[in-house]
């Protein structure tokens, strides 16, 4: 049951919100009081000292929170405050906050109760989960008015549920964006870019995607092409594609201001946004002075996913959309008051401002967004969280409406499933992020976005080998599995550290590609059922209460517990089963509860959940280079297993129209038996193999399906 509770009048809406046919209005009693389900909120207004109106909602309450999304610091929620306010924060630490995009929402558990609470507010909102010791939970807005929606139901998969069904259901990505995939800021010509491909294909380490950062692009100009150095781009992109690569291009905001340059001539004193005087606004990020489309306007997104989609047509598979919280290294204003520190420099100088003060990431944060309007006159500040969320929306309308999107943003907030996934941002080559990252993907999950990830080994500073080996081994069980590193960082590719290591990471890259009919069976499963490809342990064992205080494992899919490695020297780590599992290196069974299990540098612990199944194909150069036999693992220590593959085109949105095939696989005291579910999908036979591990040991059997 989803209940709407309304503070004050809101100054304009999110745009989070698409359904809200089951929802309950509820209107506070005689004493300002709401009830809901035995939970009372009171409701108070206060003024700060700048004479602004702040909104602050107490409750009394205590337990186990976990959601928000992209938010560093531990799994569970309780015990901190949390600011949201999309920032470019480019050394994120383990403490750091705000960052790039804003869910505020939260599932909150305790022994009595499970609920959902859905903050649904663009501005600056604070949430402050018990961080001065009190058993109480405290709301805080800047502005006149917010919508608030608390979701109750019977389990966690019921309550993110609920919140899709608000917000609004992921749309499904091409099977292709499930592959390997390469990046670096940057690939700095064409002839760089065919390399690197070359090499993936010469070593046989298989790739699906390389990406193009910011110097594609001539002095940064969005929608244009840097003629110097890919002068050949159109030879690039076609022999790309000959040998099985997509590729994906960063779109970012800021648009130069340059006399003759076309998209600046097109948008100016009509797309962007405004600052007090009524005059475009201007600030300076890579190109150096820009100005910034104005995407909440469907006039403005419609010109610029034209723009995309002529990139699609020269043959851009797939974007980025970076910097887009806004991130701005400085204004007029900024320049003028930091002489002393940036002498002789002007708006004009772009990139330089942020190298040459060393402050990239923190100049921006002096931007007074109070300055900058909408074209519709609303103030920027009361919907800065929505910008790069409606950046991607404007994105989204450069590719037909049949084919799957392959587009990720930065910058993001409710309702971003809706267009596209996300990346977490400026993470560090640190052990730390490894650990961060883990409870991040989880937490980007539960607020009901599928397609996540990070950038595998770190994007700012120098990785090592053994770091880099860990980081690719869990990149390579979530849903994203990007290498990404910055201008100045030591390479990441996988063959930067010598044969040993280049071994150890090609068989991890191959793993990923085994699994592909499970994780791409998972994910399309979970979009039609809302059910996050990653979950933590207790999405699928809510009974076990020890699940809870579980946060360095996850769930990939519904079978898969996946254990990575975190800490520098580790061999061993403990592992916590929340039901019987199989082994998947040893190929041994282990017990529910605790377990010590051996780590070498070259092995991820993951298990296999008994009476699951997990099909799994030959490693291949790119997704669709081939057709593969299976083998299928079969996990039934008492005889008994169920499991699931689904298949369908993995480029367009057929499967909306009931155009994919689906197998249930079950597994009984030595009988085979796959039933038909859906068959409206042209269906290859294929021999699968089926390895079946029971206490009694292992059985073999082939069936051609």
């Amino acid at each position: 049951m989803i209940y709407k509770l309304k503070y004050g009048i809101p100054d304009v809406g999110s745009e989070a919100i698409i359904n809200e046919k089951k929802v309950i209005n509820l209107s506070p009693n005689e004493k300002g009081l709401y009830k809901v389900e035995g939970l009372f909120e009171d409701l108070q207004i206060i003024k700060n000292d700048e004479s602004e109106e702040l909104i602050v909602i107490r409750k009394v309450l205590e337990g186990k929170v976990f959601g928000f999304g992209d938010k560093v610091g531990p799994f569970n929620r309780w015990g901190k405050k949390y600011i949201f306010w999309n920032t470019d924060n480019y050394t994120h630490h383990p403490g750091a906050d705000p960052l790039y995009k804003s869910f505020p929402f939260n599932i909150f558990i305790n022994d009595n109760q499970k609920y959902g609470i859905f903050t649904d507010y663009p501005g600056y909102l604070e949430i402050d989960l018990g961080s001065e010791g009190k058993s109480e939970i405290v709301f805080k807005i800047r502005g006149s008015g917010f919508n608030q929606y608390v979701i109750v139901g019977n389990s966690v998969r019921d309550i993110l549920s609920q919140y899709l069904y608000l917000t609004g259901k992921n749309i499904a990505f091409p099977k292709w964006a499930f592959g390997y995939q390469q990046s670096r800021w940057s690939y700095f010509s064409d002839k760089e870019v065919l390399e690197v491909a070359k090499k993936f294909r010469e070593k046989k380490i298989p790739c699906d995607v390389i990406y193009l950062d910011i110097d594609y692009m001539d002095d940064y100009k969005i929608f244009t092409w840097n003629e110097r150095n890919f002068s050949n781009y159109k030879n690039m992109l076609r022999e790309l594609h000959n040998n099985g690569f997509k590729i994906s291009a960063i779109l970012d905001p800021g648009v130069k201001v340059e006399k003759g340059y076309k998209i600046f001539e097109e948008g100016k004193d009509k797309y962007f946004l405004k600052d007090i005087d009524g005059k475009d606004f201007e600030g300076a990020v890579w190109p150096g002075r820009v100005r910034f489309p104005d995407f909440r306007d469907r006039k403005v997104r419609k010109w610029w996913g034209q723009k995309v989609k002529q990139l699609r047509e020269e043959g851009i598979d797939g974007f980025w959309n970076d910097m887009n919280e806004l991130s701005i290294f400085a204004t007029e204003k900024d320049i003028e008051e930091m002489k002393s520190i940036i002498k002789k420099m002007k708006l004009e100088d772009g990139i330089n401002i942020a190298i040459k003060a060393g402050m990239i990431g923190e100049i921006g944060r002096r931007v007074k967004v109070e300055n900058i309007i909408h074209l519709d006159g609303i103030k920027h500040y009361k919907i800065k969280n929505i910008y790069g969320f409606n950046m991607i929306r404007a994105s989204y309308e450069g590719f037909e409406k049949k084919e799957r999107k392959m587009i990720i943003t930065r910058s993001a907030y409710s309702g971003v499933q809706r267009y596209g996934g996300v990346w977490t941002g400026d993470n560090h080559s640190w052990w730390e992020h490894i650990q961060l990252e883990i409870s991040r993907i989880m937490s980007l999950g539960l607020v009901g976005v599928f397609y996540n990830g990070c950038d595998v080994g770190g994007f700012g500073g120098d990785v090592n080998a053994e770091l880099l080996v860990r980081f690719m081994q869990f990149g390579s069980f979530i849903p994203m599995f990007r290498n990404h590193s910055a201008i100045g960082t030591r390479r990441q590719e996988p063959w930067c550290f010598g044969e040993k290591y280049e071994k150890i990471m090609k068989k991890t890259i191959e793993y990923r590609y085994m699994l592909l009919p499970y994780i791409y069976s998972e994910y399309m499963i979970g979009v039609f059922k809302n059910i996050p490809l990653v979950t933590p342990l207790f999405f699928h064992f809510e009974k076990d209460k020890m699940t809870f205080d579980v946060d360095d494992q996850f769930m990939l899919g519904r079978s898969v517990i996946v254990a990575p490695i975190y800490k520098p020297g580790q061999r061993s780590r403990l592992v916590y089963l929340p039901k019987r599992s199989l082994d998947l290196n040893k190929r041994v069974f282990l017990n529910k509860g605790w377990h010590e299990v051996e780590a070498p540098l070259e092995v991820i612990p993951h298990f296999l959940v008994d009476g699951r199944i997990l099909p799994i194909q030959e490693p291949m150069n790119y997704v669709d280079e081939r057709e593969s036999d299976f083998t299928v693992i079969v996990s039934a220590y008492n005889n008994k297993a169920i499991g699931y593959y689904y298949e369908d085109d993995g480029k367009t949105e057929n499967y909306k129209k009931g155009m994919y095939n689906l197998y249930k696989i079950t597994y009984d005291k030595g009988k085979i038996e796959v039933l038909k579910i859906r068959e409206n999908y042209i269906h290859m036979k294929k021999v699968w193999n089926f390895r079946i591990y029971t206490k009694e040991g292992l059985k073999e059997i082939s069936l051609k399906i």
